[in-house]
């Protein structure tokens, strides 16, 4: 089990930063092409007519810092002239996740308080971290918890969400009074956050709590995050991929290989076969999302050479 819980921040942490048989409209398979720019793949086709149909992949990296900027004139030229953008989430669905807010945050609903299920050291760790603001935050749902735990050791890299390439494109189409789709629906947004029951919950919150009061393991963490983000600027994919790499031990419960699913496999199958349909659309398309997701043996790029639409 030692190992499991090394690995819990690459779950919960890194993985922040990161049946169907889909068809592109026509026989032809696309072309994949990694271009020379950071992160930033091409994929050349033809739509359901059989006309030129290209989609740009932008990998991002959700925290950053000056040195991914400028982009490549080959990255502004394709975001500035694509006939479509598409992003994690729609303009759309960043509203309607705001309306999900008050129930998001909610009490539960049973009365639960989180501390009553927790140890006398767990409940002392929550109180340094949350301080006189604890009394707000155990009255919530345990995914809460999990979640804010799992962006702690951002707060030793450096890195800042100001510099997170998806925040930049938001900015610069919403500036310019345009809109973007969506590859996640909000609904598989929120079923990632929300993901168990409280049983659950509650014990992937004292994994995440053992996890953080190991002061090594969470070193560890903080390097494996800047040394995954410096792959990324230099575009060194090939270590991205090695870093990202993590799989579920075998003793592990079952609920972190499903959630594991759920957070990669489940939602890159459904992306590869949204990039088929974008192909079909025709004309071109730009797609800005997490580099993880784009990477590795799971990776959409597979998904999409599974179900016929890349050669």
């Amino acid at each position: 089990m030692k190992k499991f819980f090394k690995i819990l921040l690459s779950v919960f942490v890194i993985s922040l930063a990161f049946a169907s048989c889909a068809s592109n409209g026509s026989s032809t398979k696309a072309k994949l092409t990694k271009t020379s720019s950071r992160a930033f793949w091409r994929i050349d086709g033809v739509d359901a007519q059989g006309n030129p149909s290209t989609v740009y992949i932008q990998g991002t990296f959700h925290l950053g810092d000056e040195r991914i900027f400028p982009l490549s004139e080959e990255v502004q030229n394709a975001f500035a002239n694509a006939d479509r953008h598409a992003g994690e989430m729609s303009t759309q669905s960043y509203a309607d996740f705001a309306a999900y807010g008050s129930v998001l945050n909610a009490p539960n609903k049973d009365g639960k308080i989180i501390t009553d299920y927790l140890t006398d050291e767990e409940n002392e760790f929550l109180k340094s971290v949350f301080g006189e603001n604890l009394s707000l935050v155990i009255v919530l749902e345990p995914w809460q918890i999990t979640n804010a735990l799992g962006l702690l050791p951002y707060l030793n890299t450096g890195l800042s969400a100001e510099y997170g390439l998806d925040n930049t494109f938001i900015a610069a189409l919403s500036q310019n009074g345009k809109t973007w789709e969506g590859l996640d629906t909000v609904e598989t947004q929120i079923n990632v956050l929300t993901f168990g029951d409280y049983d659950t919950q509650i014990a992937m919150a004292k994994d995440s709590i053992k996890v953080m009061l190991d002061e090594k393991t969470n070193e560890t963490t903080v390097q494996t995050t800047l040394d995954l983000y410096e792959a990324y600027v230099t575009d060194n994919m090939k270590k991205m991929t090695k870093l990202l790499k993590s799989d579920i031990p075998a003793d592990a419960p079952a609920y972190y290989k499903e959630y594991n699913e759920m957070l990669w496999d489940n939602r890159n199958k459904d992306w590869a076969e949204d990039i088929a349909n974008y192909l079909a659309q025709g004309g071109t398309t730009f797609i800005f999302a997490g580099c993880g997701h784009w990477l590795g043996d799971s990776s959409v790029f597979q998904y999409m050479k599974k179900n016929g639409t890349l050669r």
